[in-house]
């Protein structure tokens, strides 16, 4: 691995290891609590949205666990045994395919129904909610 290559696993590691758990609790700790608070029977299909992106968290948080200890040894041996570099492709593989269906999910029907029934301050307390976890002031 080249020393270009390097930092760029590192730098990709370090990404993955601070977005995907913000990401998680922007839906998990922000949007989806307040899908739930909804009295409106629109909700009903949302919130099954809600159960299905939540085990889709679970899944993708031990591809993650499995990655990043994975990446680890990489970057400490200076590379992986035949065996651990298919792993980590498989780990990578589910993830690529569980993201695009659970961002396909998000983009195509939960946020339309969430900005159908949450209010404008909802959404922008929770827009201020995910700022403050990137350290970000928005209005």
């Amino acid at each position: 691995m080249t020393p270009a290559q390097r930092a760029e696993l590192e730098a990709a590691s370090t990404y993955f290891a601070t977005a995907s758990p913000k990401h998680t609790s922007d839906e998990e700790d922000s949007l989806f609590p307040r899908l739930r608070d909804t009295q409106d029977p629109a909700a009903e299909r949302a919130l099954t949205l809600v159960a299905q992106l939540e085990r889709d968290h679970d899944i993708a948080e031990r591809h993650h666990h499995a990655v990043e200890d994975l990446v680890r040894r990489w970057l400490a041996d200076g590379g992986l045994e035949r065996g651990e570099t298919a792993k980590l492709r498989g780990h990578l593989a589910a993830l690529r395919a569980l993201y695009q269906r659970h961002i396909d999910v998000e983009d195509r029907e939960l946020f339309p129904a969430a900005a159908r029934l949450l209010s404008a301050t909802q959404i922008a307390e929770i827009g201020r909610e995910m700022a403050a976890r990137r350290s970000r002031r928005i209005g």
